[in-house]
């Protein structure tokens, strides 16, 4: 266990140099001047140079030498990262580089998924995923063919966190032959494929949609993960439920940004209170009267609940007060959502943690800051585009990793109900707009 957790952190260590060494390399004007000179430093080089290192990893990994293509691997990958900050910061983006990055991408990890898919033998994780890698390879290569037909070329967020997601169910596999991870079981990397697949199907989607689909097609994706979370409650499994309303907040929080950037059907906003509504209304008000015991006290505070969401979706439409652009009036219901399950599902916990009283007081406290007119900072318009590019990616994929653990292993979900929990306490009082400049003036008669 040692050896995986020092291999672990080499390659932490690894990102976080090349991290602060291409900072460094690009924040002053010599520094940039250098390496648009060297042409070995262009973006669309080290592209070149990437295309090989995938089976070069996996010769050394053949040969014995494990840690050896671990780290080869995780260095050349970690290098996706440089070629994209390099192209931004010098200026070096090409339209030839918008399909070549992505091409190294898949020419760098498509040799270790085969090798641990097929030939890894019948004890390797993967081993047992070998028709959902072979799904995932099929969709990346038609959405890598896709570029010739398709004028979107460049990745995606979808694309490049899939291909970060991919890099992590890789990592794994490779540190789970060399020692042992004791989160690393069978389910987990079933779950990590299929969200992989997930990705590569939503990225290539958003390439041949119309643009002003984004925003829509995003609200669906939010709306199934409310149904299923209802559905997943009624059949005994509150916690996946939760963490489905969890993923269905991730595309809330992009539709809205798609929307802004690309626009939307004449109905849009409707139909995303509508998916608000059914995730982060009726399928937590149901997890809160189920966690509670179905009492009929229970029913009204999960009743209760559900109602003040649908005010607050309401308000949304029809402002009572004006705001500045990025403020909400009130608690956001995405927020209320996460805040209100992990109370439950926290202290409704029989065999950890069993305060009923308390989860149902912070249930009530979510739901009247929601109807509140309290400030609060847009999470998507005032914090998210504050965050460098790079922590973006990490963040998103991080949790998306802490969901599969949470979906898969029952020792770790009170581990990701409490990170859900102080990042909502949190937010609940630094997302407040304390250094609003005037006082909200009264909203015009609609």
């Amino acid at each position: 266990m040692s050896q995986i957790l020092i291999l672990m952190g080499v390659v932490l260590g690894m990102l976080g140099l090349e991290r602060v060494a291409i900072a460094v390399a690009t924040r002053r004007p010599a520094g940039r001047e250098w390496i648009r000179r060297h042409r070995l430093f262009h973006p669309n080089s080290i592209s070149y140079l990437r295309m090989p290192m995938g089976l070069i990893s996996i010769l050394l990994w053949v040969g014995g030498w494990h840690v050896a293509g671990l780290l080869w691997f995780a260095g050349w990958m970690i290098s996706d990262l440089t070629d994209g900050t390099i192209a931004r910061a010098c200026d070096l983006q090409t339209e030839s580089g918008k399909w070549l990055d992505p091409l190294s991408d898949k020419l760098m990890y498509f040799p270790p998924l085969i090798y641990f898919a097929w030939t890894g033998g019948a004890g390797h994780p993967l081993h047992h995923v070998w028709g959902w890698v072979v799904v995932l390879i099929v969709l990346d290569s038609v959405g890598q063919a896709s570029r010739v037909f398709f004028q979107k070329k460049a990745a995606n967020s979808f694309g490049k966190a899939k291909t970060a997601f991919i890099t992590i169910l890789l990592t794994m596999a490779a540190l789970s032959q060399i020692g042992h991870l004791p989160f690393a079981t069978p389910h987990l990397f079933s779950m990590l494929t299929i969200s992989c697949v997930a990705l590569a199907f939503l990225s290539l989607y958003c390439k041949a949609i119309p643009d002003n689909w984004y925003a829509n097609s995003l609200t669906l994706c939010n709306f199934l993960c409310g149904s299923a979370a209802i559905w997943q409650v009624s059949t005994g499994h509150p916690v996946r439920a939760f963490i489905l309303v969890f993923l269905g907040q991730f595309f809330d929080l992009f539709d809205g940004r798609m929307a802004r950037k690309f626009g939307s059907t004449r109905y849009g906003a409707v139909f995303d209170d509508i998916a608000d509504g059914t995730s982060f209304g009726l399928a937590i008000g149901y997890l809160v009267a189920d966690q509670l015991e179905q009492t009929p006290l229970a029913w009204c505070i999960g009743a209760l609940y559900f109602f003040c969401v649908v005010y607050r979706l309401i308000r949304f439409l029809k402002p009572t007060v004006t705001l500045p652009p990025g403020i909400f009036q009130g608690y956001p219901s995405p927020a209320g959502a996460m805040l209100a399950g992990a109370s439950v599902l926290m202290f409704c916990n029989e065999e950890k943690m069993h305060f009923p009283e308390i989860g149902a007081i912070l249930v009530l406290a979510a739901a009247f800051l929601m109807i509140s007119s309290i400030p609060y900072r847009h999470f998507g318009q005032r914090i998210w585009p504050t965050l460098p590019n790079g922590m973006k990616l990490l963040l998103f994929v991080f949790v998306l990793a802490m969901a599969n653990i949470g979906l898969v292993d029952k020792d770790y979900r009170l581990a990701f109900l409490c990170l859900c929990m102080g990042l909502n306490l949190a937010y609940v009082t630094f997302g407040v707009d304390w250094w609003k400049t005037a006082p909200p003036a009264p909203a015009e008669p609609q």
